[in-house]
């Protein structure tokens, strides 16, 4: 068991760091990453061998991507966001899931603020050095908040949690 927990912390840590990255690159997450947490998950269920906790964290990430269609209806979150969401539902447990969220919430209201923050003081300093290019320039998406990495940070700490637990 300890040596499934070790790959499955190890091989996740890779996931999420590739979530992390391309969401703060290009504020999207791949269909590709979100489906290799699911497989993950469902692998690590198979693993353990432990079917009822399987369930539940079925259930969770089901319940989760229902309500995360609503906050990508009203464009609160990305949809690459709420299958990253959902999957790591599927992957942390349905009794870990309350936890994940909590750590998912703090972190991302801090990268949110953080955003605030640059795009508040970061304004002043681009149009001080802003050049006639720049006003041509295509806008960007770097205004939205890479909820991604707050999904990959909390997953992250909820399963090394879990690890120490373990």
């Amino acid at each position: 068991m300890d040596r499934v927990a070790i790959v499955l912390l190890a091989v996740a840590a890779i996931i999420y760091a590739a979530v992390a990255v391309q969401d703060l690159r290009q504020r999207r997450v791949s269909n590709v990453l979100c489906v290799a947490i699911s497989l993950l998950g469902v692998a690590r269920w198979v693993a353990l061998g432990q079917f009822a906790p399987a369930a539940w964290a079925l259930t969770a990430g089901i319940a989760l991507f229902c309500i995360g269609l609503v906050f990508f209806a009203k464009g609160w979150l990305g949809g690459g966001d709420v299958k990253l969401i959902s999957a790591t539902a599927l992957l942390v447990g349905g009794a870990d899931t309350p936890r994940f969220l909590f750590f998912m919430s703090i972190i991302g209201s801090a990268l949110a603020l953080a955003l605030l923050i640059h795009l508040k003081f970061g304004r002043f300093y681009r149009a001080a050095n802003a050049t006639p290019a720049d006003s041509m320039a295509a806008p960007s998406d770097h205004t939205k908040v890479p909820y991604a990495v707050a999904v990959a940070a909390a997953a992250s700490i909820v399963l090394f949690l879990q690890y120490q637990h373990a």
